[in-house]
């Protein structure tokens, strides 16, 4: 053995917990409206985009789109949630902190006064502890407890609230009746939860079919149950039409088709018939997770073997498949290999590939401003790190 190999070694095994903690920290997740917040392995969280009510955790500015900032946060953010002009962090205390827009009492507190109702630093919500997983949609938050009960806030309807609401909405975290044993949570004022043992509770309006009971009605339901899902380990709430994955790999969805969220092949026109009970999709049997855009326009699955296959609204390019046109009806590839983890936002979207690399498609303001592309994005394109890494402070 060369003399020189024991010193090279040392010094390897010197640097090498150096180099490690200069590595930047990873994207664990990505959650997008017009703004987006980025929750990264370190727990820190960076905020990029609309800033009009603060919620990208600045005072609010006309300007779109700013670039990424660290948002302060009192310990480890464990989940993020962008909802319209709301943010919300799950911390790894289990408090939920909000900042943005708070008119309808969206950030658990009823603010008023010469200030306004908007904060651009985030506060915790008042009376929650020990949250495991939170939702927003539509200025109703939610949020699972670690005893599988489930408190809301914001524009709670009759069904969440079990009574009738109060404009502009409930400012304290309640109690939602009907649920029990949640692990997982979709949606806002129409949703799903799904419980330990893989059913699903669906709640809102059913008019187009929407909760996947088998019949339209025009009831604003509270949590019941749906017989046709079980053994369901995904769930995406979408515009008109949502979706779940079951254990096996299948893919079913359920609604309206006025997006072409069905995956059947079909677009129809908003006065038409509803789907109203669970289909599966055909083709899809390797399903591992699925996701609906935050505009519900467009939907999204992961198969086992890191591809990405979706359809819906695709105007944007947001389905990262290369098409032009309004909607792409069947099941597409994204081109984009490699994916172990991949988040949807308006009308575009995000991924991450197993190198650890960030890619981005769809609507032109934002593709711009993270990739320099001109038009809308239509193929997955990687975002550099300096466009939503932020340095912690030294």
């Amino acid at each position: 053995m060369p003399r020189w190999l024991p010193a090279v070694a040392l010094w390897l095994a010197i640097l090498t917990p150096t180099l490690a903690a200069q590595a930047p920290p990873e994207v664990i997740q990505i959650s997008a409206s017009l703004h987006v917040l980025v929750l990264f392995s370190d727990g820190t969280v960076a905020a990029l985009g609309e800033n009009r009510a603060g919620q990208a955790g600045r005072p609010p500015v006309i300007r779109r789109f700013l670039p990424a900032a660290r948002v302060e946060l009192p310990t480890k953010a464990v989940q993020v949630v962008a909802d319209e002009d709301t943010s919300y962090a799950l911390l790894d205390d289990g408090t939920v902190w909000a900042w943005g827009r708070g008119y309808e009492r969206q950030l658990g507190v009823a603010l008023s006064g010469p200030a306004g109702t908007d904060r651009h630093t985030p506060a915790a919500v008042p009376g929650l502890r020990d949250v495991v997983e939170i939702s927003a949609r539509r200025n109703v938050a939610l949020a699972v407890l670690a005893d599988g009960t489930v408190r809301g806030w914001g524009v709670l309807t009759e069904a969440l609230r079990g009574r009738t609401p109060e404009f502009p909405g409930v400012a304290s975290p309640v109690p939602v009746a009907g649920l029990a044993d949640v692990v997982h949570i979709a949606g806002g004022a129409d949703g799903f939860a799904m419980t330990r043992d893989g059913r699903v509770f669906g709640w809102g309006t059913n008019h187009r079919g929407g909760l996947g009971l088998g019949h339209v009605s025009n009831e604003i339901l509270p949590p019941t149950e749906i017989p046709a899902l079980k053994d369901v380990v995904s769930l995406a709430v979408g515009a008109a039409a949502n979706a779940a994955v079951t254990r096996d790999g299948q893919v079913l969805t359920w609604g309206h088709n006025e997006q072409a969220n069905l995956g059947d092949g079909g677009h129809v026109d908003p006065g038409d018939p509803a789907q109203p009970a669970p289909a599966p999709v055909k083709g899809i049997t390797d399903a591992v997770e699925v996701k609906a855009g935050t505009y519900g326009r467009h939907i999204m699955v992961r198969r086992r073997n890191g591809t990405l296959i979706g359809w819906g609204n695709s105007d944007w390019g947001q389905l990262g498949a290369g098409i032009s046109g309004d909607f792409q009806p069947r099941p597409t590839p994204v081109k984009l290999p490699g994916v172990e983890a991949f988040w949807l936002g308006g009308n575009f979207s995000f991924a991450r590939t197993t190198d650890g690399a960030l890619w981005f498609w769809g609507e032109e303001s934002a593709a711009r401003r993270l990739v320099a592309a001109a038009g809308n994005q239509r193929v997955p394109a990687r975002v550099p790190a300096e466009k939503y890494l932020v340095t912690p402070p030294q």
